[in-house]
């Protein structure tokens, strides 16, 4: 029987056959390259569980990155087109979550995305401010920055800071010489009309001349009568006859108790910025308390100034205090202040009792249509609830009550409770 390949046919083949197996192999290889970069040859982003590193992702902002950049990182292109969709819009993505919510990107897909989404400052979400001026009338006026000596300027001095109305320049003049002069920085920043912030502002720039207190030559000239006195009931005119006080000051003494609800003890005439030691030892004996019902405050109209006239809250506790009531959109209950940590439970305890609140000044937030952004700025919604509601309300439309979250899985009972004051359901129809 003959050969089937002859001598030189085998050697043939014997050449070819490497060469054949080296081309397979090689365009196996590429072809299984291929499937791990090119998406349009693999299951989508949004519904396999590939590992990142075949997806070739890097850090990417979702407000300008383009289709052909997420293309080319392998995200699916129907989610590459929704991300690129939602923006041209109008839609913002303030937070990394806003991502979650493009149609047709799954909960995995996006865990393995979340690493690299990185928002720009000029568009991430903003926390609203809150002007809390340590005086309620002082306008937006900006300190000068200009080397100055508190014990010398006039009024007018203090006005040309920058930093004061003419109310309140005339005010730190009186203050000054109801104090006998400052005598240290310490005592600059315990004026009642400087807060931290512009004594932090004002502090490089004070210059202050040693001044020996003489508290009698810098009172006023006029002398305590030495009569009986109620300054709950005295008006201005009544604080003036007693002889130590000017006129502006008796019209501060009358509003300064207005704003502390009256006098309930010695402690508080004595503490009173306007009586100085002297003047407390003239009229401790000639002090005639009545008593005074007890004025609670509205938490939610009460502003710095009413803050720190409460014992036991001092300027930065009420700037909390004002900032978080802004966030929260309002007080429902005292013990909110606990959330803060400027209020130790010491502190809580000693005015707690001065305070109640108006729940009718509550800010309601509109579950079924508030956008993202009103949702993460409230304090009580964390990210993975803030995700939970976006995804839940795209699914079903929105909610009938606060009852119906129960069944969403999405708020504890607990925090659906302190989350109720603030909820409000426009009617939607829901199948």
């Amino acid at each position: 029987m003959g050969r089937l390949f002859s001598k030189q046919e085998l050697r043939g083949i014997a050449l070819l056959l490497p060469i054949v197996v080296f081309l397979g192999w090689l365009l196996g290889d590429m072809y299984l390259s291929k499937r791990a970069i090119n998406p349009s040859k693999q299951p989508s982003v949004a519904a396999t569980n590939t590992d990142t590193t075949a997806l070739q992702l890097r850090p990417f902002d979702p407000n300008t990155v383009t289709y052909e950049e997420l293309r080319s990182m392998g995200i699916d292109k129907y989610v590459a087109r929704g991300i690129v969709k939602r923006r041209q819009s109008g839609a913002t993505y303030s937070i990394a979550e806003d991502v979650a919510i493009v149609y047709g990107l799954s909960d995995s897909a996006y865990n393995r995305l979340r690493p690299y989404i990185q928002i720009a400052p000029e568009y991430q979400l903003k926390p609203r401010t809150f002007d809390h001026p340590h005086h309620s009338n002082t306008p937006k006026r900006a300190f000068r920055n200009i080397p100055f000596d508190p014990n010398t300027l006039t009024a007018e001095g203090f006005y040309e800071l920058g930093c004061f109305t003419a109310r309140q320049a005339e005010a730190m003049v009186e203050y000054r010489e109801r104090l006998g002069g400052f005598r240290s920085l310490l005592e600059v920043a315990d004026c009642y009309l400087i807060d931290s912030a512009l004594f932090a502002q004002m502090k490089p720039y004070i210059t202050l001349q040693p001044t020996s207190r003489n508290t009698t030559s810098q009172r006023a000239s006029k002398a305590f009568r030495n009569i009986p006195f109620d300054p709950n009931t005295l008006t201005a005119e009544g604080f003036y006859e007693l002889g130590c006080f000017t006129a502006r000051q008796a019209e501060a003494l009358v509003e300064y108790r207005e704003r502390r609800g009256g006098f309930r003890s010695e402690l508080e005439w004595r503490d009173c910025y306007l009586i100085d030691s002297l003047l407390w030892e003239q009229t401790k004996e000639y002090l005639r308390l009545s008593p005074v019902p007890r004025r609670r405050i509205d938490l939610n109209s009460a502003d710095s100034l009413t803050l720190v006239g409460i014992e036991g809250i001092g300027p930065r506790t009420a700037s909390e205090i004002l900032l978080y009531r802004q966030r929260l959109g309002g007080y429902y209950s005292v013990a909110q202040l606990l959330d803060l940590r400027v209020v130790t439970k010491e502190n809580y305890e000693l005015f707690a009792e001065e305070f109640w609140c108006d729940s009718c000044k509550i800010r309601k937030i509109d579950i079924n249509f508030a956008p993202p952004k009103e949702l993460a700025a409230h304090p009580y919604i964390t990210t993975p609830r803030l995700r939970k509601i976006l995804k839940t309300r795209q699914t079903k439309g929105g909610w009938k009550g606060l009852e119906e979250f129960e069944n969403d899985d999405i708020f504890e009972e607990e925090v659906r409770a302190k989350l109720a004051p603030y909820f409000q359901f426009t009617s939607v129809v829901i199948e």
